[in-house]
């Protein structure tokens, strides 16, 4: 079963190669985006930023922060299945192509915006203090994410060249358009599965966010 799977993940990755690489670096570049934004940012708002910060880990330290593991966790898991729904829907579209994009961009500048501010005011600590607190779960998290952008992305092209294919088949070609419906009810069948099973995975970055990261940051905190 196992090696069934890894040989259907393999020629998956070899099929959308492309795909893959075109939404990792769109990923890069919001990344890139949002940690430039921070550096020109006014000093206002640094020092906004700065003093939430500060409350925010004082909180952490003095264990105030009111929230318990399992809120953190459920609150993820809650935001992660908006994103995957969200996205699963968009693939169903052929307009929805420009959005996952779109989407993948933002979420890539929030993580870019949010270590930037964190590495702008503890320079070394900041970046320890990043790999303890949003690292873990962004391990899986991204990916997961990546792979979802993928899909999605993928199933809308199958619709583009579905609904031209139909377009350019003469009226009385049954059987060809037939044929071509359920090709692409296996596709969706396959983008489901897919997505499905990227939202298994997010679901575990959701308890590795709600468990561990608040233990790490814990730790990290006296350091800043």
């Amino acid at each position: 079963m196992f090696a069934n799977l890894k040989i259907s993940a393999t020629r998956y990755m070899r099929d959308h190669m492309s795909l893959f690489v075109f939404i990792t670096v769109l990923f890069i570049i919001g990344v890139v985006f949002g940690a430039i934004v921070v550096g020109a940012l006014a000093t206002e708002q640094v020092d906004s930023l700065n003093t939430a910060m500060k409350l925010f880990f004082t909180a952490i330290s003095l264990d105030t922060a009111g929230v318990s593991p399992s809120e953190i966790t459920w609150h993820s898991i809650a935001g992660f299945l908006k994103t995957t729904v969200l996205m699963w829907i968009l693939g169903l579209s052929i307009i929805g192509l420009p959005i996952i994009v779109v989407l993948i961009f933002v979420r890539g500048f929030m993580v870019g915006f949010t270590v930037g501010v964190v590495v702008s005011q503890f320079k070394t600590d900041g970046i320890l203090f990043v790999m303890a607190a949003i690292l873990p779960q962004n391990l899986i998290y991204v990916p997961a994410l990546l792979i979802c952008g993928v899909a999605g992305i993928s199933f809308s092209l199958k619709l583009v060249q579905s609904r031209f294919s139909q377009n350019n088949q003469p009226s009385y070609v049954h059987q060809q358009r037939a044929g071509s419906g359920t090709m692409l009810y296996r596709n969706f069948l396959s983008y489901t599965g897919l997505v499905a099973a990227v939202t298994v995975a997010m679901v575990l970055a959701a308890f590795v966010e709600g468990y561990l990261s608040p233990v790490l940051m814990k730790a990290m905190v006296p350091t800043l």
